[in-house]
């Protein structure tokens, strides 16, 4: 009897720790690393036509444990445009590969009206978060 119950808690136990294998590594979103620090690739197109679709790319970076996410559009007016790029960062990780990712980020944006636009990319620099805008003209 006492076999038996030994054998049966070191089977949940083994059965317990191998979930993560089981399963896969968790993840989440965060804002992505804009890099690099000192100038950002951010592209925005200088001069756009009103009411055309036009595109955006932002690159983020990672490391082993990281990977590229989505990219969050927001129209805060008729003038302005939030981009936020967003990569998912391994919770439970024990090692990480010692690799330096880069992220591609695009998103579509369309300013119906002619005029002065903004365009605001909204990430993450160490532990602060940081906003680059652009302006674009509408014609």
């Amino acid at each position: 009897m006492t076999l038996t119950r030994t054998i049966a808690v070191c089977s949940v136990v083994l059965g317990l720790s191998a979930c993560s294998a089981l399963f896969g590594p968790n993840y989440a979103l965060r804002l992505g690393v804009l890099e690099p620090p000192a100038a950002p690739l951010v592209t925005v197109p200088d001069t756009v036509a009103a009411s055309t679709d036009f595109d955006v790319s932002v690159r983020t970076s990672g490391g082993g444990c990281n990977n590229i996410g989505t990219t969050e559009v927001t129209m805060v007016d008729d003038r302005t445009a939030e981009v936020r790029p967003w990569d998912y960062v391994q919770l439970n990780a024990k090692v990480c590969n010692a690799i330096y990712k880069l992220f591609n980020h695009h998103a579509t944006l369309r300013f119906a009206k002619t005029g002065i636009a903004t365009v605001r990319v909204i990430g993450q620099s160490g532990d602060s978060t940081v906003t680059i805008a652009r302006t674009v003209v509408g014609r």
